[in-house]
């Protein structure tokens, strides 16, 4: 039988000013803030991207665009209730 190793928490940072894991946070989300994702659609494991896009934003600068997230169609719609059989 085999040995299922305990589940262990990781450990939990302060996130203090001036801590590392706040200057490496705040260094990430400027890098991510610098770019604009492409977010297919997966239908059946596979990434579809339609053309018809919207824009994710910020929550707190709708000005500001995170990522153009590609939207179903009928075509990924019935494709999806296919591969879901």
């Amino acid at each position: 039988m085999p040995k299922i190793p305990t589940p262990q928490n990781e450990p939990v940072l302060s996130y203090a000013p001036g801590s590392p894991e706040r200057v490496e946070l705040k260094r990430t989300l400027k890098d991510l803030s610098a770019r604009v994702l492409e977010i297919p659609v997966v239908v059946g494991g596979r990434e579809v991207r339609t053309g018809k896009t919207v824009d994710a934003v910020m929550p707190h600068c709708h000005r500001h665009v995170l990522a153009k997230v590609h939207q179903a169609g009928p075509k990924e719609i019935e494709d999806a209730i296919a591969a879901a059989r």
